[in-house]
């Protein structure tokens, strides 16, 4: 998958409409087809199959004292009597009792008009063609959602229609709250997993979860063939918002329940775990609706003020694609829904102001021209491989294990009741034909057909020499809170083998006593746990590892308690967090006690003189370098350091990369816990090689993930930033520089802002290093894994 802001054209259009002002591809142009007199604050948008606009105007989403204006939402069709190309009137086809009313689709088919609210999906007709909904033909709670949750816009959304005129909707996240999903006899319930598609026949029966793992999939379009796509609409901790091809029983890997910020082990926003798919591309922020035309996806970028193209191609199993930019505005534009029109131009609604509260504003855009090249999309039978795993002489071809998409496909096919009773593919540990990944395949299939683990496997998961199948038993034992493996996951908190896994086990533990396990509460449970006076060294140090900002959890008195009973790492780890710690004056008079202290370990002492600014000055001598950037030549030359010397030094080697470590990357990186999040977390870094980390600082630009791409801002004042965006809450963006230093800004503030496919670390830090000091680096990333 390659992301990148891409301009089709140097040729760019100003428009201005007042106070609007629109940068277009060449040859793009738009007009105001509707302004506030005749639909305020719209978001669904689509054509009758007569070829009327029917568009809805919110008047309950965060309405205001005092706001004027109907009761509930109206759907209104928008009239160009004249024939020049803006609306003179309106009409009201449907308004009676409509909350948060989010979309609106007309059936392919029947011509039906669908209407998400955010807990109902209700059907109109017009069959006289009035452009009135006939009120003896309403059909309300063809699928409803019973759930206490009440936020506007995380609920019912997304309507499309497959090829066989088939109902698709999203769900979002719903805040977590518990739910039951009904449509025609079908009752589904769940909690706190997050979002999901939905599918059902056009009258709403026979529900069924399609694709999970989503925050809130807002926008939903289907492609001919079959191809379902998504966008995801916030990414909080885990930037950038996702764009998403979906097939059925595709996890895409958020679940609620384990935080917002995305950041939990249980969590993959990248298809990081098995069993989850990566996104198809990082969108703008806010995206809401997606829709499908030759080929390409356009989606309409809510707070970035765009409206953004994705070309498809597919690549065996996938698709692959590259952003491009069809109309920005710095402006008081925010797109929310696309309609095509009869005439082929692009119509799109605009809720105009920034504000999530009722402001009175709203418009519709007509844009021309708009349409990307036409793509050639994949057969059907290309999707059915992602549909059904072959198996030949019980055997699957090997495409399927390593896969994310076709494992998808293989673990459904596994999951069948057949293949379990067969009990060839249980994942067992001691079998030589499997490795790791296989069996780790195996477990989620196990876990798809019985969930409730009758047969244990999720406990002998628990032993698997495999870190990952750990995991992935510990999530299973977590989700389905299984309370006869709380034995087995007792131990492995008691005994973590890794600070990654004592968190797994701890959430389960939690999960299994029916206490909340989101960001908070998972952090106080960690602060609790460290300051218990009988806590073991290896729980101390593996809670202290993953206590989120350690350095505002703990004060220096609580890192002074840890210090007094710790062994030598331990203590190391605690002079780390003092060196981020809020409190400087205090955390400095630790450390220099520290280095007056005869009994202090040297190792320990090399960091308590960098917490004090002791240590400015590099850990070696400047030696004679390579000329350029060829990789091949500074391995060579990391590799002359003395290896005699490099082992004779042993943890005092690692403590010097350690430390080179923190005074070169930390500010952008993280290592177990240590450092800042603005750049890849390289705790696991080890496990690509040595060849990779150091082509990795000599060559920066070289791999860069989507969401670690930096963004370049334009503010209300003209000025510029730019930075890795590190998270969203409410109105607020929090986002780091190239120097590590946070920054904070409001959307509204905001201007524009853009994507750009480089990397922020500087070029040639490895030439402010000596020899040492890099093979040192290198050295102790390799052994992070």
């Amino acid at each position: 998958m390659r992301w990148l802001c891409f301009l089709v054209s140097v040729s760019w259009i100003l428009s201005s409409f007042g106070e609007v002002e629109f940068s277009t591809e060449e040859d793009v142009s738009v007009h105001r087809f509707a302004g506030s007199d005749l639909v305020r604050t719209p978001t669904g948008i689509t054509f009758t199959q007569s070829g009327k606009l029917l568009v809805v105007e919110s008047n309950t989403h965060f309405r205001p004292e005092g706001y004027t204006g109907p009761a509930t939402d109206q759907i209104y069709w928008l009239k160009d009597e004249d024939g020049d190309g803006v609306a003179d009137t309106r009409v009201v086809f449907f308004g009676e009792d409509l909350r948060a009313t989010m979309d609106i689709a007309t059936h392919p088919d029947t011509g039906a008009i669908y209407v998400a609210t955010r807990n109902e999906v209700l059907r109109l007709w017009d069959e006289d063609h009035d452009g009135v909904a006939d009120p003896d033909r309403v059909e309300r709670k063809i699928i409803f959602l019973e759930t206490e949750g009440d936020y506007p816009h995380n609920g019912i959304s997304g309507l499309t229609f497959d090829d066989e005129g088939n109902l698709l909707f999203g769900i979002g996240e719903n805040l977590g709250a518990a739910y039951t999903l009904i449509g025609g006899k079908t009752k589904i319930s769940d909690q706190g997993e997050g979002g999901n598609l939905w599918w059902g026949r056009a009258d709403g029966g026979d529900l069924r979860r399609f694709a999970t793992g989503f925050w809130n999939p807002f926008g939903v379009c289907h492609a001919p063939g079959g191809f379902i796509f998504a966008t995801d609409n916030d990414p909080s901790s885990r930037p950038p918002s996702r764009l998403h091809f979906a097939s059925y029983g595709s996890d895409h890997g958020y679940q609620y329940r384990y935080g917002r910020s995305g950041q939990h082990p249980f969590i993959s926003w990248d298809g990081e775990l098995p069993g989850t798919v990566p996104m198809l591309a990082g969108t703008g922020e806010a995206p809401c609706d997606v829709l499908f035309h030759e080929g390409n996806l356009y989606v309409a970028s809510w707070a970035d003020r765009q409206i953004e193209r994705y070309p498809l191609t597919w690549d065996g199993t996938h698709f692959d694609t590259e952003q491009e930019i069809v109309v920005r505005s710095t402006g008081d534009f925010r797109p929310v829904a696309f309609a095509v029109g009869p005439d082929g131009a692009l119509y799109c609604s605009d809720w105009v102001k920034s504000d999530y509260k009722l402001h009175g504003e709203g418009a519709v855009w007509r844009i021309e021209n708009w349409q990307g090249r036409p793509r050639e999309m994949p057969s059907p039978l290309e999707r059915a491989k992602l549909m059904v795993a072959p198996v030949e002489d019980a055997k699957f071809p090997e495409a399927y294990w390593r896969d994310p998409w076709l494992a998808t496909a293989l673990i459904k096919t596994l999951a069948e009741p057949e293949n379990i009773q067969l009990g060839l593919h249980r994942p067992d540990p001691e079998n030589p034909e499997f490795d790791a990944h296989q069996r780790a395949l195996m477990l989620l299939a196990w876990r798809k057909s019985n969930p409730k683990d009758p047969t244990g496997v999720a406990r002998e998961c628990l032993r698997d020499p495999d870190p990952i199948v750990q995991l992935l038993a510990l999530k299973w034992i977590s989700d389905e809170r299984l309370e006869a493996d709380r034995g087995l996951v007792e131990a492995i908190a008691q005994d973590p083998p890794s600070p990654t896994l004592f968190l797994a086990a701890v959430t389960a533990l939690s999960r299994i006593d029916g206490e909340p396990v989101d960001d908070g509460a998972i952090q106080k449970n960690m602060g609790n746990r460290l300051k218990r006076a009988d806590v073991n060294p290896v729980v101390q140090k593996a809670a202290f590892r993953v206590l989120a900002n350690r350095e505002e959890f703990l004060s220096v008195q609580d890192l002074r308690n840890l210090y007094q009973a710790a062994d030598v790492d331990l203590q190391i780890e605690v002079m780390l967090t003092l060196l981020s710690h809020p409190s400087r004056k205090a955390s400095e008079k630790f450390a220099q006690e520290a280095l007056r202290d005869e009994a202090t370990d040297p190792r320990v002492r090399r960091f308590a003189r960098e917490v004090v600014g002791r240590a400015a000055q590099p850990l070696g001598d400047a030696e004679s370098q390579p000329a350029g950037d060829d990789l091949a030549e500074w391995l060579s030359y990391v590799d002359e350091t003395a290896p005699a010397k490099r082992k004779a030094q042993d943890s005092g080697w690692m403590d010097r990369g350690r430390l080179v470590f923190h005074r070169h990357c930390a500010s952008c990186h993280r290592v177990d816990g240590f450092g800042k999040q603005g750049g890849p977390d390289l705790t696991l870094i080890g496990e690509r090689g040595r060849k990779h980390i150091l082509n990795s600082i000599v060559n920066p630009g070289a791999e860069v993930a989507p969401q670690y791409e930096p963004w370049e801002l334009l503010l209300k004042d003209r000025s510029q930033r730019i930075g890795f965006l590190l998270g969203q809450k409410g109105g607020k963006s929090f986002f780091a520089d190239i120097a590590g230093n946070e920054f904070t800004i409001d959307y509204r503030d905001i201007l524009e802002r853009k994507q750009i496919s480089v990397s922020l670390m500087p070029p040639g830090l490895q030439r402010i290093m000596s020899r040492e000091d890099l093979a040192s680096l290198v050295d102790w990333l390799a052994n992070s894994r």
